[in-house]
């Protein structure tokens, strides 16, 4: 796998979605996408309208999105509501304490340090637990836009879930935001924005690395949902152009019981994995590292992540995980103070005594994201000039995730994610590389 520099373009990031008949996702630079550190917030014009994308500023173009009746729901002078929905509950391991405290750092901090960045006005955050269930993220969602008056909303993980409340916010009109989980059920709406690589996308990342490491069998196991169908199809794209050795490819069920589990182990084995590319939840994920350590099989474990890297998943996990390496948006917490020395510092004045943690690293990071986003679109906010800025901004840069850079065809964001190994010592990941990139 390759280290490349942020700064760097981007030629063939999407060669393999193109393989695949995902044409439209096709970039034309080459390596992590060109970096935009540094830059000047700007309000545009003055009055908040962004250039229309494809145009050159002057009018030539007609915005893509226009203002609808609720187009500055959930702004005023002092506030923006933002929504956040996550399964805390359910298939990912993650402690409630951890969100409920990590959703309001970045902003209290930014209230404190810089509260004209957004033009005298807070960010509101309202959470809700989606229980890892499609119907249940809908559900919250809509109680978060038409109750609690969320102007944007923020899936903070699980594909179907994620999904399924993105395709409500498209009906509706407002803008969603996640990491990149899918993009099957994803790439045709309007209103929805990844911040960071999809699962398809860091397929040849991930081909990069087992290469790179000497794998010589490499397992495939893909969670059995619609939502990782075009991620599956990527990952056996890049497996055959990288000349890796695929024994064996095969799907299990979203919460798979204990005979299930213990079935795939055994297909592991007989097929002499010495690696395994795995794209699951959390908790899945636990019970496969486990059960094969019982039986003294101790592959490597890898794949594409949001959650997959979380410390959480050392502390339940281990030793059975003690051999994970998985990308991720963010890199562990070994590294962030050299890359943002303002995060320890708010937890310690904001958190309540609660210790900073990967989970809210990840908050934290997502919404410095939007915070930049916010506040290029300028002072009249509204739904619509929020994503017209985010198509035609050259990007976006929070100096932890890779820069960030939408366009009108193209709302899939990431350019570069941070490669994680677990150490069972520690019960947490490290950081084994920063800002990878495709070679």
């Amino acid at each position: 796998m390759s280290s490349a520099p942020r700064s760097e373009g981007r030629s063939g990031r999407r060669r393999l979605l193109a393989l695949l008949a995902l044409l439209a996702l096709l970039a034309t630079a080459c390596g992590v996408k060109s970096g935009v550190a540094d830059q000047a917030v700007s309000s545009g014009d003055g009055d908040g309208a962004a250039a229309p994308a494809g145009g050159d500023g002057d009018g030539a173009a007609a915005p893509a999105h226009e203002p609808g009746p609720d187009d500055t729901a959930g702004v005023s002078d002092e506030d923006i509501v933002i929504g956040i929905h996550a399964p805390v509950t359910g298939a990912s391991p993650i402690p409630q304490t951890s969100f409920d405290v990590g959703k309001d750092i970045y902003w209290a901090f930014l209230a404190e340090a810089d509260p004209e960045m957004l033009f005298g006005r807070k960010v509101k955050v309202v959470f809700r637990d989606d229980e890892y269930n499609p119907n249940r993220a809908v559900s919250v969602c809509r109680e978060m836009v038409e109750q609690d008056g969320a102007f944007l909303l923020v899936g903070g993980g699980g594909a179907d879930q994620i999904t399924a409340c993105a395709k409500y916010a498209d009906e509706a009109g407002v803008p969603y935001l996640s990491a990149g989980v899918n993009e099957a059920g994803l790439a045709d709406l309007r209103t929805y924005f990844a911040a960071t690589m999809t699962y398809a996308e860091q397929a040849p990342l991930l081909m990069d690395h087992a290469t790179e490491s000497g794998f010589e069998n490499v397992a495939v196991v893909v969670s059995d949902t619609p939502s990782f169908q075009d991620a599956h199809e990527a990952i056996s794209g890049a497996a055959e152009e990288a000349g890796v050795n695929v024994v064996l490819d095969t799907t299990l069920s979203k919460a798979p019981a204990e005979a299930e589990v213990l079935a795939t182990v055994q297909q592991l084995k007989d097929a002499n994995a010495d690696a395994v590319l795995l794209l699951h939840s959390p908790v899945t994920y636990i019970g496969l590292a486990s059960q094969a350590r019982n039986q003294g099989f101790d592959p490597v474990w890898f794949g594409p992540g949001v959650t997959m890297g979380l410390n959480a998943v050392t502390n339940f996990g281990c030793p059975g995980v003690a051999r994970g390496q998985f990308l991720s948006p963010t890199p562990a917490l070994d590294v962030i103070d050299e890359l943002d020395p303002d995060f320890r510092p708010a937890y310690e004045r904001y958190a309540g005594g609660e210790e900073a943690d990967d989970i809210g690293l990840q908050l934290w990071s997502l919404n410095k994201a939007i915070a930049l986003m916010l506040a290029e679109t300028g002072e009249e906010l509204g739904r619509a000039v929020f994503m017209n800025t985010l198509e035609s901004s050259e990007g976006f840069d929070n100096g932890i995730y890779a820069p960030i850079e939408f366009t009108a065809e193209d709302h899939f964001g990431g350019t570069g994610a941070h490669l994680l190994q677990a150490d069972c010592d520690l019960k947490q990941y490290t950081t084994a590389e920063q800002f990878v990139g495709v070679g």
